[in-house]
């Protein structure tokens, strides 16, 4: 939505996601998952304090923030030795989209960001991106009647029962996913 141009795709993404996703009745459905993930955060603070360690409070306020949007839109924390595969592809998303770009500013300098490895970074990203949200679809799609209620269940039903007014290539739906889950 955020990207897309103004059209009939735009305002239909655009209802779609105030009356599923961001109405009082869907943000509160969610809200057992935060209250879990912060007591499972100030019980680890607990824990750590009491032991007479130090904490490293941003890796802590990363992983909540993580789980409790991997359990939103997956339904599952979706980790890794601990660590998130979503949170991590974030994160790199977030430190690229920060980056100098000298073809934004110099068009006829585009080159420059293939040479400084801007482009290249990017389009690696953008691929383990991409196959990353194609394995959740297709897990999804596998256990559909298992899965409980979470932002990619609901776009693919509303897919299949037809209430979207055009239909959603997977392309559409990692999009949507990506930037109304996150």
């Amino acid at each position: 939505m955020a990207c897309a141009p103004y059209g009939d795709y735009w305002r239909q993404v655009k209802k779609m996601s105030f009356v599923q996703h961001f109405s009082n009745q869907s943000v509160q459905s969610f809200q057992f998952i935060r209250d879990e993930e912060v007591e499972l955060l100030i019980n680890k603070i607990r824990s750590v304090c009491l032991k007479g360690e130090s904490i490293y409070l941003i890796d802590m306020l990363m992983s909540v923030s993580s789980n409790i949007v991997s359990r939103c839109v997956l339904s599952h924390k979706s980790e890794e030795d601990g660590r998130s595969k979503l949170g991590e592809l974030g994160k790199r998303l977030l430190i690229l989209f920060n980056s100098l770009c000298v073809g934004d500013m110099f068009p006829y300098l585009r080159w420059v960001d293939v040479l400084t490895g801007l482009i290249p970074s990017m389009k690696a990203v953008s691929a383990e991106l991409d196959a990353f949200l194609d394995q959740v679809i297709q897990e999804h799609k596998a256990l559909e009647s298992y899965v409980k209620k979470n932002f990619l269940s609901i776009i693919m039903q509303l897919q299949k029962n037809g209430t979207f007014e055009m239909d959603l290539a997977q392309e559409n739906i990692k999009a949507y996913w990506l930037f109304n889950g996150e």
